[in-house]
């Protein structure tokens, strides 16, 4: 992991930030995507891609704090780069970053070298931002092939997937489609995957309130990726 701390800090000095970068995340990397972690402890991880958007980002923060909640949102550095502000009141609510990659692209299509220049463009993107290096990737699509994985690999990142999907990217679900699906498939350890920047989140901006309000009525609680991996030691 120290070459990731060496190269940003070189990049921090080149650029003429003044940033010393601050890892936010634990040590070793898994090369394996994490999915969810395997407990008897009622906790899951709200986790949220694509953004942060000028319009849904700031919807979903606020129903988070009315209920004191940290999720991880892993984040477009082209996104980021488009709304610092709101990548800013993210960081600064106490949520944890993950990288997602600058450009949301089909990996499938992309060489190992490409697919590295992308998540270093935006890991650039957040350290810029927030002053700090992310932990965790999240390939766009959750896409794995060899070249993704080596690519992650040379980064030092740990990979994380998701368990539970309510497909709420999806114009044609319903505030009450997305948060049954969630509520119908969740159990302990699960990494709940939602979206705040697309085409219209609406949506799911409606279904999250009903979800943690019935989430907790059965004694779950809301977590970050980085504690619910702890959760499993």
């Amino acid at each position: 992991m120290r070459h990731r701390a060496i190269y940003v800090c070189l990049i921090a000095c080149l650029l003429g930030w003044g940033i010393m970068p601050v890892w936010a995340g634990a040590s070793t990397p898994f090369y394996e995507p994490i999915h969810r972690i395997h407990t008897q402890k009622k906790v899951v991880a709200l986790t949220f891609d694509d953004g942060p958007d000028a319009k849904y980002t700031p919807k979903i923060l606020e129903v988070l704090h009315q209920n004191n909640i940290r999720a991880t949102f892993f984040v477009l550095g082209s996104q980021v780069d488009k709304h610092p502000r709101v990548m800013q009141w993210i960081y600064k609510a106490g949520h944890e970053i993950g990288n997602h990659g600058y450009h949301h692209l089909d990996l499938n299509k992309l060489t190992e070298h490409e697919v590295y220049e992308d998540i270093r463009h935006g890991e650039r993107s957040i350290l810029r931002t927030t002053g700090i290096l992310a932990q965790y990737y999240r390939p766009p699509g959750g896409v794995m092939t060899h070249d993704v994985m080596n690519a992650v690999q040379s980064s030092g990142y740990d990979i994380i997937h998701w368990s539970v999907d309510p497909r709420d990217w999806s114009l044609a679900r319903t505030a009450s489609v997305i948060a049954k699906s969630v509520k119908s498939n969740v159990s302990p350890g699960d990494i709940i995957l939602f979206h705040d920047g697309g085409l219209n989140q609406r949506q799911t901006v409606a279904a999250l309130q009903e979800l943690i309000t019935d989430l907790r009525s059965q004694g779950y609680r809301f977590v970050t990726v980085s504690q619910l991996l702890d959760a499993a030691k």
